[in-house]
């Protein structure tokens, strides 16, 4: 039976420390209920002690109910989310998390190949068991800088994948050899990448005659330094100026200003809002071109002019 509820108090049973940057956390219910579902390539946020919000893939198997499995890799120059939970968070401690959502689903009617980029093998975790279980054609093309770096590469060789998961290093070899994947899929075969943006823009690049048969999942992404400028917040007439070392969500919230966020690395959109003059630079990483047109997203986006007009 699984509790019938928007948001999931659950406690951290177990913490794994895979290597010195990454480790996995287990989280359950305190009372023993079963998790909300998920599927292969779903997330949750977490929501910290420290009031922080942050998204992180679900890495265990969907078939086992009552764990939710994620992996945390340290950040010390990120925004502080990894670093708790590294430094502050240990077994016992009891975390909100939200229903998993998937917008990197995992399809099971076609041949998959899976490229991974460092910690973007956590969506494909979760993928693999069912997988494998399946029978289903798969191959995993696991991406680091150095064998070192592969913090799963021992959690994939013991899962007795054999040739269907090959790794590939970028400093020491083989390296990935990006054509060669995309040359060898079927004509059904579907493309899963999960990695730094780095990454999947050349993935992309080279992928334009797959249409529908890629799937790319971006981790985030870091404000740009933009000059300062103004934002005019329509409704009120308010002018809240923003500093080259701020974004324009953390000027909003200096000034008062009511702003919901999530992952604030451009993902998940909970603080778009509606553009209505000016020239907006655009960093998410989701949303289409005509949703462009409309909305931007305050927690990564800039202005491309001296001053911008949101609709708040």
């Amino acid at each position: 039976m699984v509790k019938s509820i928007h948001r999931v108090t659950t406690r951290v049973m177990r913490i794994d420390q895979i290597d010195a940057r990454v480790r996995l956390l287990h989280l359950q219910d305190p009372d023993g209920w079963d998790l909300p579902p998920f599927t292969a390539g779903a997330h949750i946020d977490i929501h910290l002690p420290s009031g922080l919000i942050r998204q992180y893939s679900l890495s265990g198997d969907p078939a086992r109910g009552d764990t939710y499995t994620i992996a945390v890799q340290r950040q010390d120059d990120g925004r502080g989310g990894s670093r708790e939970l590294h430094d502050n968070v240990i077994a016992g401690d009891e975390l909100l998390v939200s229903l998993p959502r998937n917008t990197f689903p995992i399809g099971k009617d076609a041949p998959v190949t899976m490229v991974a980029g460092g910690i973007g093998i956590t969506p494909f975790l979760s993928a693999l068991p069912s997988l494998m279980a399946s029978g289903q054609t798969f191959t995993l093309h696991y991406c680091a800088r150095t064998v070192e770096r592969a913090s799963f590469m021992p959690m994939l060789k013991e899962m007795g994948l054999g040739d269907r998961v090959q790794f590939h290093f970028s400093e020491t070899g083989p390296r990935l050899d990006l054509e060669r994947v995309i040359s060898d899929l079927t004509e059904d075969g579907h493309l899963y990448c999960c990695g730094p943006t780095r990454m999947l823009d050349a993935v992309e690049l080279k992928s334009d005659d797959l249409g529908a048969r890629l799937h790319v999942e971006h981790f985030g992404v870091a404000a740009g330094a933009d000059p300062a400028y103004e934002v005019l917040l329509a409704r009120s007439g308010q002018v809240v100026p923003v500093a080259p070392e701020q974004t324009m969500l953390q000027a909003l919230r200096a000034a008062d200003v009511d702003m919901p966020a999530s992952c604030e690395g451009g993902v998940c959109l909970e603080c778009r809002c509606r553009w209505l003059d000016g020239t907006p630079i655009h960093r998410e990483l989701t949303m289409t071109l005509s949703d462009r047109d409309e909305w931007i997203t305050p927690c990564v986006s800039g202005s491309a002019g001296p001053r911008l007009t949101l609709d708040l």
